[in-house]
C-alpha cells in the first residue's frame, strides 16, 4: 500500500513538473510554459509585468551571467535601459528618451522643496508622536526621516480627531503626464485607526479617499500615485490620520510632484 501511495505521489510530482503555469489565468497559452495575465478578475483590475531592476551598472555586472545565460533580461535605473544579455555583453532592448522631472519633493530628507503646514503642530512627547522621525517600531516601507504617527489620540497635543499634513501648490503646467505621489506603511490600524487623502486641481478639492479604515489590527504599505489632468495648473494634497492607540504605528514619506 505504501509503494502504491509512493508510486502516485511521484506520478503526481512529476505530472506537475511538467505542466504549464499560469500567473493571473487558469488557461495559459498552449505555446508558452509560463503565461502572465494582466488581470485575474476579468477585467476589473489591470496590472503590468514588472522585470528585475538594478540600481545602476555596478548592480547590473554583479548579475555575472555567463554564456548559458542568453536572453537574460535586466532593467538599469541609472540609465532608464531595459538591456539583454547576448551570452557575451549586455546590449540595449530600449532606453527612455523622456526623463523624469520632480516639480516639488517632501521627503523629510535633502529633498524639501514641497512646503507644507501641519494641524495640530508637531509633538513627540513619550509614545505619543506625530512628528518627523527616523524609526518606528515594524515601519520599513519608508526609509531616513519620515512622517511618524503613533497613538494621536493623547493629552499632549493630539486627540480624536484627524492630524493633517497640507502640502501648498504646485505649478504643473511646464509638465507632460503631472502625477502626484506619496509612500506608506502602515502597522496594526485597528477600529478608529484610519487615513484618508484628497488632493486638489487647481484649489478644487477631488473628493477625500480613504486609504485605510482600520479593523483588525490591519498593516499595509504601498505607494499612491495620482494622475494630473491635462489643463490642470496647480495641485496640492491633504493627508489626514487619526490614530487612537501606542501600539499602532505609521508612516509616511516621498511625497512628489513629478513628470515628463
Amino acid at each position: 500500500m505504501k509503494k502504491l501511495l509512493l508510486f502516485f505521489a511521484l506520478a503526481f510530482i512529476a505530472t506537475n513538473f511538467y505542466c504549464q503555469v499560469g500567473i493571473g489565468t487558469t488557461n495559459p497559452s498552449p505555446s508558452s510554459m509560463l503565461e502572465v495575465s494582466s488581470t485575474s478578475d476579468g477585467g476589473a483590475t489591470y496590472k503590468g509585468f514588472m522585470p528585475p531592476r538594478v540600481p545602476n551598472v555596478n548592480a547590473r555586472d554583479a548579475i555575472n551571467p555567463n554564456v548559458s545565460d542568453t536572453g537574460l533580461l535586466v532593467f538599469v535605473q541609472s540609465t532608464n535601459c531595459l538591456q539583454i544579455w547576448n551570452g557575451v555583453a549586455w546590449e540595449n532592448v530600449y532606453c527612455f528618451t523622456a526623463n523624469i522631472t520632480f516639480a516639488a519633493v517632501q521627503d523629510f530628507d535633502a529633498n524639501t522643496s514641497w512646503s507644507y503646514n501641519v494641524d495640530p503642530a508637531f509633538y513627540n512627547v513619550g509614545a505619543d508622536i506625530w512628528d518627523i522621525v527616523s524609526s518606528l517600531p515594524n515601519i520599513s516601507n519608508v526609509s531616513g526621516n519620515f512622517l511618524g504617527c503613533r497613538d494621536l489620540d493623547n493629552p499632549n497635543g493630539g486627540g480624536n480627531f484627524f492630524h493633517e499634513i497640507q502640502f501648498n501648490n504646485v505649478n504643473v503646467l511646464a509638465l507632460t503626464n503631472a502625477r502626484v505621489a506619496f509612500d506608506y506603511d502602515i502597522y496594526r490600524f485597528d477600529n478608529g485607526d484610519d487615513v484618508q487623502y484628497e488632493v486638489f486641481f487647481d484649489n478644487v478639492g477631488q473628493g477625500i479617499v480613504n486609504l485605510i479604515n482600520g479593523n483588525g489590527d490591519y498593516s499595509e504599505a504601498g505607494t499612491i500615485i495620482i494622475n494630473v489632468p491635462i489643463g490642470v495648473a496647480d495641485v496640492r494634497l491633504t493627508l489626514g490620520i487619526n490614530q487612537n492607540g501606542d501600539l499602532d504605528y505609521a508612516g509616511f514619506d516621498s511625497f512628489m510632484v513629478y513628470g515628463q
